[in-house]
């Protein structure tokens, strides 16, 4: 069934860029010139950054390197072969921490960061963003027993927040404007955020919800925690990151996203990894 899906997928994006990547083919062509394009024809070889997040990127249990924005990512690989005129584009995954996007870009360490990256103008004079592919909530993550609901019940208390992360800017951003007086705990995963809460070394844990949900899900009583209906400062939009002053190669993958999302791959990829993501499975009232 996964097999039969990943081939209706493929068909349908090489029948989706037959003619509409002619143009972009011709800039690529053009005297106009690119680092990571340069790199990726010189070496035959595409380096992709991702971080353990389902449902956007993740190694499986068998080992694969898969998720929403990893089969959007695959896709642009796909097309770069066939506009840079590789036989074979080599795709290597490499695992890349919150805090380490900027400076693997930047070295050349990954050419491409394919997990979730929130647009943020703070980083915006370091990095270049895609079009944006999703937009989150950040909200509270804690236990039932803790009987959280908002910020106010939070004053004074322990947070973990993912040290590198757009959430942690925001988090700062709120605990002064709202004088909570909040004992920020970082931590370089999500999975370590996530742990700091459910050992109650924290009395909560500040995430996008659709990140936190399959750490919900899969852990061993989904139950015990609660989601908050409040949500926490500026919505998140999520998009592919990177390195600055490549406009050749940005143009390009703004130019594939946008014909995948206008096309069918959009509703089905949607309905693959995102929809079924956003319900807590096996939980019942976890948000207030």
């Amino acid at each position: 069934m996964k097999n039969s899906f990943n081939l209706k997928i493929k068909y349908l994006f090489s029948a989706l860029i037959l003619l509409p990547f002619s143009m972009v083919s011709q800039q690529l062509s053009a005297e106009q010139k690119s680092v990571t394009l340069d790199h990726i024809k010189s070496s035959s070889t595409i380096n992709i950054g991702y971080r353990q997040l389902e449902p956007f990127s993740f190694r499986d249990s068998d080992g694969k390197v898969t998720g929403y924005t990893i089969e959007l990512c695959n896709m642009i690989a796909d097309q770069l072969r066939i506009s840079l005129g590789i036989k074979k584009l080599a795709i290597h995954y490499i695992p890349i921490l919150f805090t380490e996007r900027v400076s693997a870009l930047n070295s050349s360490k990954i050419d491409l960061d394919c997990s979730v990256n929130t647009v943020a103008p703070e980083r915006q004079n370091s990095v270049s963003f895609s079009v944006d592919y999703f937009v989150a909530n950040m909200r509270i993550i804690s236990l039932r027993t803790n009987n959280i609901k908002s910020l106010n019940d939070l004053k004074g208390r322990a947070i973990a927040v993912p040290r590198g992360s757009k959430d942690l800017l925001e988090l700062n951003r709120i605990n002064r404007e709202k004088n909570l007086s909040l004992s920020i705990v970082t931590s370089d995963t999500v999975e370590d955020a996530f742990d700091m809460m459910m050992q109650k070394r924290t009395a909560a844990l500040i995430l996008d919800d659709i990140v936190a949900y399959p750490y919900i899900n899969q852990s061993e009583h989904p139950e015990d925690f609660t989601v908050s209906s409040e949500v926490v400062g500026d919505k998140m939009k999520y998009a592919l990151m990177m390195r600055k002053e490549d406009p050749l190669f940005v143009a390009f993958v703004d130019k594939t996203l946008g014909q995948i999302f206008e096309s069918p791959l959009n509703a089905q990829l949607t309905s693959k990894w995102l929809a079924q993501k956003v319900v807590m499975k096996n939980t019942q009232n976890t948000q207030y």
